[in-house]
């Protein structure tokens, strides 16, 4: 488990890290310059807090208060840097054997990196110098060599952005295998969505040096807490309406004369809000059978962009027929929209479902 709360300035930047991950793989997810490095660096003992505490499985590896700061060796962290990090003039076996502790005896540090190169795959360039490796490997070098000394925490910091897309999805699945049997926390640096979504279990927003959310993947995704966790998770169907309650006293949301209805916990007083709604969530509904569907509207496509496997369409609701505006933008798999025989210009019914449509608190 790593429990942290960190305070550092630095010039025109202001580092508060809240945290408290379990044995899990969890995500820290934000734009570059947010602080995600920063707090990694930290918990490695690089640098340095202001002040705060870091707590790893119970154990104080850092605590200004009481002067405790643990050398990086001493606080039994894995870390692998973005760019690996390899020593050049060291082979593989060299690598991995530089992350083994001090004072460990010849046999037992050979037969461990031996170990280490079998779970890697990596046997027959044993030998090898990193610029003689892929980049696949020498990511599986920088791991191994995070791995071997029995790291009660892993820290990844961005394990995926120095190689070509083309491979990263293959990269991904081994470092998934590779973790599996791994017992510890594990703490993702990244600022692709998508790729916190597949590896981690649990997503922390951070923005500006601030934790903005920290929960499942799934509530992350579809229950982001505030405007900017919305804007940063791609939730783009941002409402600005104005809340009231319905006769039976239900939550009823006036949005450009639409009524809405939004499942989940209502404000404490009718007035100004904001819901948002993921792309993705939108559902497209076919003109001759709407149905009783709930938050049923008419719009006019007035843009699209076709992605290969889908395509994202941009609506309207008034019979504006400028691209550049729109209401609504819905994603939609090819198939549905070669069997709807969707095009530019072209009306459309479509529904927000209540329980997708999730209510926003004001950002601090």
């Amino acid at each position: 488990m790593l429990e942290l709360a960190l305070d550092r300035r630095f010039k025109g930047f202001h580092l508060q890290t809240h945290l408290q991950i379990g044995d899990e793989i969890a995500a820290l997810y934000g734009p570059s310059g947010s602080g995600k490095s920063l707090t990694l660096l930290a918990i490695a003992g690089l640098i340095r807090p202001t002040s705060g505490t870091i707590r790893i499985n119970g154990r104080t590896v850092f605590d200004a208060k009481a002067g405790i700061n643990l050398a990086p060796h001493q606080r039994r962290v894995g870390l692998v840097f973005q760019e690996y990090a390899l020593f050049p003039h060291k082979t593989v076996s060299g690598n991995l054997s530089f992350g083994l502790a001090r004072g460990v005896p010849t046999h037992e540090a050979a037969s461990r990196v031996d170990e280490m190169l079998q779970l890697l795959r990596l046997q027959s360039f044993a030998q090898h110098y990193p610029h003689q490796i892929s980049g696949g490997q020498r990511q599986r070098v920088a791991l191994g060599r995070a791995l071997i000394g029995h790291p009660e925490i892993l820290l990844l910091d961005e394990p995926f952005s120095a190689l070509d897309l083309a491979i990263r999805e293959t990269l991904r699945q081994e470092l998934l295998q590779m973790l599996a049997d791994y017992k510890g926390t594990i703490l993702l640096v990244t600022h692709n969505l998508q790729e916190a979504y597949l590896m981690a279990s649990t997503i922390a927003i951070i923005d500006g040096g601030k934790i903005l959310q920290m929960g499942t993947r799934e509530e992350v995704l579809h229950q982001p807490r505030t405007r900017r966790v919305a804007e940063h998770t791609g939730a783009k169907n941002i409402l600005r309406g104005v809340a009231c309650r319905d006769p039976d006293g239900a939550l009823d949301i006036v949005w450009r004369g639409h009524h809405l209805r939004a499942d989940g916990p209502a404000p404490s007083a009718p007035g100004e809000v904001e819901c948002c709604i993921r792309p993705e969530d939108v559902r497209l509904v076919w003109p001759e059978r709407p149905g009783r569907r709930e938050n049923l509207l008419r719009g006019r496509i007035v843009h699209e962009l076709g992605r290969g496997l889908d395509f994202l369409l941009f609506v309207s609701l008034t019979d504006e027929s400028d691209r550049g505006k729109y209401d609504l933008e819905i994603q939609v798999r090819s198939r549905l929209h070669h069997l709807m025989a969707l095009h530019v210009g072209k009306e459309v019914w479509l529904s927000l479902p209540p329980d997708r449509l999730h209510l926003l608190q004001p950002d601090e």
